[in-house]
């Protein structure tokens, strides 16, 4: 593993393994990220602690999530799977991805994602026949 010169970890000590890892929960991005992922990670057998993570002044972002990149991970390995069964729809996925990549930017679909005539006033009806 190597550092930044000038790091606490850069020295004849550096290649030793982490017992514990301090984060700037102010300062970066990344950092904000790795909280909520221990909050949801730890939700089933300490909910009081992944609760007490996501009231905190940089566990509440107003956002889906605070690592967009995470959950479009997660989204095309889910899509890549669905895939292969026999009623996969294609369209169905990419409106939800298309939908979810909206939320995780924080801003409405572009105009090309706009709903056609009939569908559920820009609400995407999964029982519309796809054609």
């Amino acid at each position: 593993m190597r550092f930044p010169p000038g790091s606490r970890a850069d020295g004849p000590e550096g290649g030793r393994e982490f017992d514990r890892i301090e984060l700037d929960l102010a300062r970066d991005r990344h950092a904000r990220a790795a909280m909520e992922a221990y909050a949801d990670s730890c939700a089933a057998e300490l909910p009081w602690l992944s609760e007490a993570l996501r009231l905190s002044r940089f566990g509440a972002a107003g956002r889906l999530s605070q690592c967009s990149s995470t959950v479009l991970r997660v989204f095309v390995t889910a899509q890549s799977h669905a895939a292969l069964q026999p009623d996969y729809a294609h369209a169905a996925w990419e409106h939800v991805r298309s939908q979810l990549t909206a939320l995780l930017a924080d801003s409405p679909p572009a105009a090309g994602e706009a709903a056609a005539a009939g569908s559920n006033e820009g609400k995407f009806d999964y029982h519309e026949r796809l054609t």
